[in-house]
Order: structure tokens, then C-alpha cells, then sequence
């Protein structure tokens, strides 16, 4: 059997309660810092004679997610339609985040119409699945417009509330919100991005929104029962606002702490440095000792060196990754391409064309989940230019499934299916990305990731699955 991490703080407890116009997002300069993953997903590499042995890696163990794959995975898209809501629940995913606009639902002060909202989350909910509500932005009945520049041009942006009667409006509205939408069980999101100038202008404030976010947040879970994420933070790596944040009493209130980690690369080791210096940035800010992180958006698009089989393999990868590390949920950016501009990054993040036929990212989530879905993370497998993880049923329901999933770190190792399987386990099966069945046996490993099939040597017999400590 697998020896579960105890205790109250384990990441994803209590997430399995999942399965009961789109915006234009500032990004380019996020994606830059993530060309050195687009490298490490693109590159060949030469030939490593690598033994696959499972090793400590950089996460503890005590933050890996807990709960099965499917039940902390979502998407983010505005206006799904409901034959899009079908094929989301059919992916097997369980979360949607979408906008939900203070100015369209309050025209009028103290006048609410969250009619439209109202019927997509019953649409949502009605699949299984949970709506993510994003409490943004301004609203020109309470908070003036102010002007910015971005790139070269003036923008005309309504100001978020700073002064005490806008918090106290904006409280009010989110609070009437999640009145509103108990039967549907969303997840509340105090805003989006406020460290972005274009998301919270004229120029980000942590200690404004960490007043603003406080009294939402306290609003809205004194309204009933409600998860409350927050602050949806874009520059979560060395960004002075999380920093700031994490000494402010915002993140006391808040259930989980989201950011949107489009600096991770791909390359597990260092992806799993980065969460764990975001849990140690927030857990010095003296507020919190245990922080629960959220990814509540995260993508790439196809453009440039990334062409669609690498955006694919950098789902899975990241995906592992944040598994790893105890993030959850994990939202991914987004459902559907916005355009077919070449030249414009934001029409290619989603899993699907703008026609609804699926890219390569959509199949590999698709075999992603249909291979570990019901599974959990158990151990990780990285070393001599090997990375990836092994997932397992929990044997306390009974489960007996074991899978891990592999790839080359960089360029091409060479895949020892023998040397994978922990002591009393064998390979006894291989897919790759898509989910076609692989020849057994030493082959080459490439960048996109390999699932295998791990079984008992002895026919009948349950070994157990000896994770190693992490350090």
C-alpha cells in the first residue's frame, strides 16, 4: 500500500467536493520569461545511457496533492456555451473560471442583476463540475475611470475601489453574490491580476488591494459557506507585491493563495524550485505557517518556437509539476483559441481551434486524465535527465492501479522501463502522449511524456509502494 501524508493541511483535502467577452490578458512579457522552457520542450539533445531510478526530489513530500488527479484540474473560459460545459465535463475536468463583472451586474448602486451568471452556474454545477468567479473589475457607478499607458498607447480603465465607500460597495456586491450562488458551490476570486497596471491601474498597490481584498473576503464567507481564493497574482515568482502581501492580513482570510505561474518551464526541477520558494516567500510574511496554493491560470500559447505538440508536452509536465508541489486546483488557460492572428499570442491558448476541433494540448490532457485521473500523486522519478512521477489508486477505497509518467529532461534518454518500477513492481504496459500503445521494452525517451503500466511481479500479491522521503 501507499503511505499517505496525515494531518489537516495536506493539499487538496477537501477538493474531492469538486465532482458534486473573453478577455484580452496582458502576457507577452510574462511569456518571455518562460522562453528558456519553450528551449528545454523544443531542443534534441544527445544520447543519455541513464539508469531511471527514483530519487528525492526538491518538494516535500507533506505538500503533494492528495487528491485524485481529475478532481483539482479546470479550464478558464468566458461564455462557454453549453455543449462547451458537455465537453469539459466530458474531458473530465471539474472547475470553470470565468469573469464575473461587478459593472454588468450592478448598472444601478445597491441594484443587483446577476441573472446571466446565474444560469451558467447552474449549467456548471448541473455537470459535476464547480464555477471559479473572478470578482473584477471596476465599476463606473462607484470607482472613477483613470487613464494608463500601455505599449505605446492610452487606455481609458475604470479604477478598482480604494477609497473606504468603494470597498465597502464592492464587499457589499460580493457578498449579495455569494448569497446568491450557494446551491452552485463557486469558488470566489478577489480579482484578477491586481499586480498588473492594465488590472489594477494607474499602478498596482498591494497594500490598497490587501485592505480592499480583506473586507471581501471577510463579506463573503460571513454571507455562508464559501471558498475565497485570492490574489490571482501574475508576477508570483519575485514580484514585490506577493511579497508585500504576504505579511498582510488578506491572506489570513483567504482559503487559498492563487497565482498564475506562467514562469514555469517545464523542466521539473525547476519548476518545483519555484513553488517551493513561493511557500516559503508567503509562509515568511508571518501570516500563515502552511500556505494552500491555488493555480488558477496557467497556459501557453502556440506562437513562435512553440508550436502545438509543445504547448501539449508543457501541460503535462507543469501539470506534474504543481501536483507535486500541493497546488490545487490547476486551471488551465484557456478552453478555445480567441483568433487565428498569427502574430497575436492571445488567440492561442486554448485547447481547441476557434472552430472547437481539439490541438494536440486538448489529447494530451485528455489521455492525462484518462490514464492517472482517478489516480494521486505518490512519488517522483527525476534523475540523469529523467523526470516525472509515478500516481497510484488509493488502497484505502480499495484501489490498486499504479502508473508513472516520464520523460527526457532535455534532448533524449534512454527509457529502462525495469529501472522505473519500484521493488516488488514491473512494466506491463507503455502509451505515449496521445494514449497509443508503445512497444515494451529499452527504447528512446524523448521530451514528451511516456505513460507506464506498473503491476505486481507476483501475480496476486500487493507490495507495497515504497515512496522515498523528500527532502
Amino acid at each position: 500500500m501507499i503511505r499517505w501524508g496525515q494531518g489537516p493541511n495536506r493539499p487538496g483535502e477537501g477538493l474531492g467536493r469538486a465532482l458534486g467577452a473573453g478577455r484580452r490578458r496582458a502576457r507577452r512579457a510574462r511569456l518571455r520569461t518562460g522562453l528558456f522552457g519553450a528551449a528545454l520542450l523544443l531542443c534534441p539533445g544527445a544520447l543519455l545511457a541513464a539508469a531511471l531510478l527514483l530519487q528525492p526530489g526538491t518538494v516535500r513530500s507533506d505538500r503533494h496533492v492528495s487528491a485524485p488527479v481529475a478532481q483539482v484540474v479546470g479550464i478558464a473560459g468566458n461564455d462557454l456555451t453549453p455543449a462547451d460545459l458537455d465537453r469539459v465535463s466530458g474531458l473530465g475536468l471539474h472547475f470553470v473560471r470565468s469573469d464575473f463583472s461587478w459593472a454588468r451586474t450592478e448598472r444601478k448602486p445597491g441594484v443587483y442583476d446577476f441573472g446571466p451568471y446565474l444560469e451558467f452556474a447552474r449549467e456548471v454545477h448541473a455537470r459535476g463540475m464547480r464555477p471559479l468567479f473572478i470578482l473584477d473589475y471596476g465599476n463606473p457607478v462607484h470607482t472613477p475611470f483613470t487613464r494608463i499607458q500601455w505599449r505605446g498607447r492610452d487606455e481609458r480603465r475604470t479604477s478598482p475601489p480604494v477609497a473606504p465607500d468603494q470597498i465597502a460597495a464592492y464587499s457589499k456586491w460580493a457578498a449579495a453574490a455569494a448569497k446568491a450562488f450557494a446551491a452552485y458551490d463557486p469558488i470566489w476570486e478577489v480579482w484578477n491580476e491586481p499586480d498588473h497596471p492594465r488590472f489594477w491601474p494607474p499602478k498596482p498597490d498591494a497594500a490598497a488591494y490587501g485592505r480592499m481584498a480583506l473586507a471581501a473576503c471577510q463579506a463573503i464567507h460571513s454571507a455562508g459557506r464559501a471558498e475565497v481564493y485570492g490574489p490571482a497574482a501574475s508576477k508570483w515568482v519575485d514580484g514585490p507585491f506577493l511579497t508585500a502581501l504576504a505579511g498582510s492580513r488578506a491572506i489570513t482570510c483567504f482559503d487559498r493563495i492563487s497565482v498564475h505561474p506562467y514562469q514555469m518551464t517545464g523542466d521539473a526541477a525547476r519548476d518545483g524550485a519555484l513553488w517551493d520558494g513561493l511557500w516559503h516567500r508567503i509562509a515568511a510574511g508571518g501570516q500563515v505557517k502552511t500556505p494552500r496554493i491555488a493555480n488558477s491560470e496557467w497556459g501557453r500559447p502556440v506562437v513562435g518556437r512553440v508550436d502545438d505538440q509543445a504547448q501539449a508536452r508543457y501541460l503535462v509536465r507543469t501539470l506534474v509539476s504543481a501536483l507535486a508541489a500541493g497546488v490545487a486546483p490547476n486551471i488551465w488557460y484557456s478552453w478555445k483559441d480567441a483568433g487565428t492572428d498569427p502574430a497575436n499570442d492571445q488567440h492561442h491558448f486554448g485547447l481547441l481551434l476557434p472552430d472547437g476541433s481539439p490541438k494536440p494540448a486538448f489529447l494530451a490532457l485528455q489521455t492525462m486524465l484518462r490514464q492517472v485521473g482517478a489516480l494521486r500523486y505518490a512519488c517522483p522519478v527525476q534523475r540523469a535527465g529523467v523526470e516525472g512521477a509515478i500516481f497510484a489508486a488509493d488502497p484505502q477505497a480499495g484501489g490498486s492501479s499504479v502508473k508513472a509518467v516520464v520523460w527526457a529532461k532535455t534532448g533524449v534518454a534512454r527509457l529502462e522501463p525495469g529501472k522505473i518500477a519500484p521493488t516488488g513492481w514491473k512494466v506491463s504496459g507503455l502509451a505515449d502522449m496521445t494514449g497509443k500503445p508503445l512497444e515494451g521494452g529499452e527504447q528512446k525517451l524523448g521530451n514528451a511524456p511516456v505513460y507506464l503500466r506498473l503491476v505486481p511481479e507476483k501475480t496476486g500479491a500487493q507490495p507495497t509502494l515504497n515512496c522515498p522521503e523528500r527532502t
